[in-house]
């Protein structure tokens, strides 16, 4: 009976314990084996102590007009994963929490994160969010492509002369003239300006740049290249590719030879490429007087809504899951790159480190590091931006004419923030 009684007590301990928790209510973004990854990461963490319970919902990172609608309602979640692009617009709308205090609390400043990620996610001396993990982007070649051509497969090219010569001996036409093959694809235009020696914005002023010569120059460049390789046709032979997620990634079919390319596509390569397929990944090629080592960076953040009932619950759960060993583990499940330093040397981390995923290591530690301009208004900067590519190309502008256009366009803009 006495035996009973006690194990009845304990029991209705543990009820009130359980009940007593605080539930903090967390919007991940990842689903598959890379869900799986963080909902054992959350289950660590609600294991691990006794004040809150962290309930995970399934919240897609492109579900952005449905986050923003939340953010203005009256119950949120408490913490978000959002893209890099939403940090500043809904941190500058009041929506997300600057973290400045509880960081500085925390003792996490920027000799923390790797080299220029402190700096990531701030506006006007606010840090609105963490970055979960951070993707790379650095050059590509397909080996077997270059040793086709009578090209070296273990050089890529050094400059952008190398890069414009490389590319008419790669592309690759049918007899009927239609494309087989793409020499070179430039995707990301913003990544020719910091390499061509431009910028997009200056930090240290809050000015806009879109017209610095460096931009200019990559723009005349580009429109070159798509007018010499009739950019109506290169939009007709890419809507043929297949999902970059699967066998049919035009970069593993050999459909393109040189491209903009992210580590996570080592495990997409790992995952799909034929046994015999080998590539290469350096720094972007750049011309005389530009930037040999320029790395863009993007990702997603863990930011907490500014309505959260739980702030201080929120931030010592996305302070656990943004340590290094979390860091690192997370970053490996993604083939992502943790924005942490002591993450990258967690043995989390370094099993899946190659010779591969070595280049976008060094490029992140030791190149030019660069993100979009994270602005109130920085779609609309980056779809100006995009706008003004189609007209040189076109030929409705020169490059001056249309970066100029943005210049005042977005410097306008910007100043009613």
């Amino acid at each position: 009976m006495i035996k009973k009684s006690i194990a009845l007590i304990l029991m209705i301990l543990l009820c009130t314990m359980a009940f007593s928790k605080k539930e903090i209510v967390f919007w991940n973004a990842w689903g598959g084996d890379e869900g799986k990854v963080l909902e054992d990461m959350i289950e660590e963490y609600n294991n691990l102590q006794d004040e809150v319970v962290v309930r995970s919902v399934f919240a897609p990172i492109g579900m952005g007009e449905k986050i923003m609608a939340t953010l203005s309602g009256n119950t949120v979640p408490d913490v978000i994963t959002v893209w890099d692009w939403m940090v500043v617009p809904l941190g500058f709308r009041g929506q997300i929490l600057p973290l400045n205090e509880m960081l500085a609390k925390a003792g996490i400043d920027e000799e923390y994160y790797i080299n220029g990620v402190w700096d990531y996610g701030f506006y006007k001396g606010r840090k609105y969010g963490l970055p979960t993990t951070l993707n790379v982007t650095a050059f590509m070649w397909n080996k077997g492509a270059f040793e086709e051509v009578g090209l070296d497969p273990e050089t890529p090219p050094k400059n952008i002369e190398e890069l414009d010569a490389y590319t008419e001996k790669l592309m690759k036409y049918r007899k009927n003239g239609k494309l087989k093959r793409l020499g070179f694809d430039p995707v990301i235009s913003h990544i020719y300006c910091y390499v061509f020696g431009g910028k997009l914005w200056d930090p240290e002023t809050g000015e806009i740049t879109a017209n610095d010569p460096g931009n200019i120059r990559a723009y005349e460049w580009l429109s070159s290249y798509y007018e010499k390789y009739d950019v109506k046709q290169k939009r007709i032979f890419q809507a043929g590719w297949g999902d970059v997620f699967s066998p049919l990634n035009p970069f593993l079919r050999g459909e393109v030879a040189m491209k903009e390319g992210s580590q996570w596509e080592i495990l997409v390569a790992q995952k799909f490429a034929k046994p015999d397929f080998d590539y290469g990944i350096s720094y972007f090629p750049a011309p005389e007087g530009g930037r040999e080592d320029v790395c863009n960076v993007s990702g997603s953040f863990w930011v907490i809504p500014s309505a959260s009932k739980n702030q201080e619950e929120a931030f010592e759960f996305m302070k656990w899951l943004t340590a290094p060993k979390q860091s690192a583990h997370f970053a490996a499940a993604l083939y992502n790159i943790p924005p942490v330093k002591d993450a990258l040397n967690d043995p989390a981390f370094t099993q899946i480190i190659d010779d591969k995923m070595q280049v976008y290591i060094d490029l992140l530690t030791n190149g030019y590091v660069y993100t979009f301009p994270m602005l109130p208004i920085g779609q609309t900067y980056l779809s100006e931006m995009t706008q003004a590519l189609a007209d040189v190309q076109l030929g409705n502008k020169t490059a001056k004419e249309a970066l100029d256009y943005v210049q005042d366009r977005i410097t306008e803009e910007l100043s009613n923030y």
